[in-house]
């Protein structure tokens, strides 16, 4: 085999290597980068985007949201110091029929990269009508990361 070739192969193999050490999908102690703890169609985040909360101060303050519809009880249990909590939202519709779910999760060059699947009803279904505000709330990793950015992932429809 050539010289340059193998040279070649191993400089291929190197950066395929780097690439992959730094993307990460679980903790240091093995648990999940991500978590769903529950979704709602009534988070009262009224625009697209997510809402980072790092303390149960953080939760306090989402209480006094209007239009929030989302019980806050399972998230005053959780160990600040070892998770946070994202609230993926897509924003207000129109009817029901809309959901956010995790789908995956992974640390990519220091940023927390969330995947969700958004289900929207089918065209001719009958939904409530009625002004909804659809969240996923996620618990996340609070360590290993400088940034969060969330991914729509194509549900095929």
């Amino acid at each position: 085999m050539p010289i340059h070739f193998r040279a070649g192969c191993l400089l291929v193999a190197t950066l395929l290597a780097s690439g992959c050490a730094s993307s990460r999908s679980e903790t240091s102690e093995g648990g999940p980068l991500a978590r769903q703890i529950t979704q709602s169609a009534h988070c009262g985040l009224t625009a697209p985007g997510h809402v980072h909360l790092t303390s149960r101060e953080d939760v306090q303050r989402l209480e006094a949201l209007p239009g929030r519809n989302l019980s806050l009880e399972s998230l005053k249990n959780i160990e600040f110091e070892r998770e946070h909590i994202v609230l993926a939202a897509i924003g207000q519709k129109p009817t029901g029929g809309f959901s956010v779910v995790l789908d995956s999760s992974e640390i990519l060059r220091g940023t927390l990269e969330l995947r969700v699947i958004v289900t929207e009803p089918a065209p001719g279904t009958i939904v409530t009508q009625a002004l909804t505000t659809p969240c996923a709330v996620i618990a996340v990793a609070a360590e290993g990361w400088n940034d969060i950015q969330i991914t729509r992932v194509e549900n095929n429809r």
